[in-house]
């Protein structure tokens, strides 16, 4: 049985949640789950981990600090920085001398930050489906046009409302709605930054095997600029946005695909 465990970050004794998959994996660089934004890593990748076309590595599904299972303090930090500083300090602790990332959606900014960070190797990078969509750059802009305070004393609220009234969002509308309006509002503000900034670059000088999962639905030109960044190109069939949920069998052989490149 997969228990969740914990990883203390501060004095305070906040808490970060995590389920560890296939610990008597030791054969294999671990590979570390980082969720993307109102998602949470325990939600989003069982289906992935255990489905028959998985490496069955060790896996770390990661819930960031606000999100899902992990502890959400009103005073916490949760730009994508402040995450990854986090995160970078939970992967030390684990003793690892060589370890894999994935990273989703504004998540990739994330794993993208932890790999550059890391003192130790990363063998290979998994981005799924990285940086933000036209509709994810209008709602986090809708978001971030609020205060920080008017966000969490309405906005967040609203915001619930409108995105269980247009459907089609039932997947993500679980972590979202129990995620910490703080971390939404300031995660959202970094991932506008972060999509803005020339993280591309930054993914083309990384020195690991890197990876990016797409939709099949992508086009030429999207899967064109990640393969000119280094990055080998997965699609998966029948899947938007949300392919844990979409095709959890395919995203699984995708991240498996990858992994293979690096052994």
């Amino acid at each position: 049985m997969v228990k969740m465990k914990k990883f203390s970050i501060d004095d305070e004794g906040n808490i970060l949640r995590y389920l560890d998959c296939y610990s008597e994996n030791e054969a294999s660089a671990p590979l570390f789950y980082i969720h993307g934004l109102g998602c949470a890593s325990s939600s989003d990748y069982p289906q992935v981990v255990t489905s028959d076309s998985y490496s069955k590595c060790r896996s770390f599904l990661i819930d960031l600090m606000g999100s899902g299972f992990s502890d959400k303090p009103q005073d916490g930090k949760y730009t994508s920085d402040a995450q990854a500083t986090i995160v970078s300090n939970f992967v030390v602790s684990q003793g690892f001398s060589y370890l894999s990332l994935f990273g989703h959606s504004a998540g990739a900014f994330i794993a993208l930050k932890l790999a550059q960070k890391l003192p130790v190797p990363v063998g290979t990078l998994v981005l799924c489906q990285p940086g933000l969509t036209d509709y994810g750059i209008a709602m986090l802009s809708d978001i971030t046009s609020q205060t920080e305070e008017q966000f969490v004393n309405g906005g967040f609220s609203q915001l619930l409302a409108q995105l269980k009234a247009q459907g089609g969002n039932d997947a993500w509308l679980g972590p979202f709605s129990v995620a910490s309006p703080y971390a939404i509002y300031q995660w959202a503000r970094s991932a506008i930054d972060d999509n803005s900034s020339n993280w591309l670059d930054d993914l083309a000088t990384l020195n690991a095997v890197k990876g990016v999962i797409l939709s099949d639905t992508a086009t030429r030109d999207e899967i064109a600029k990640f393969e000119q960044a280094g990055c080998t190109v997965e699609l998966v069939a029948n899947a938007e946005h949300m392919i844990a949920y979409d095709n959890p069998d395919g995203l699984a052989l995708a991240i498996s695909n990858l992994l293979n490149l690096g052994k």
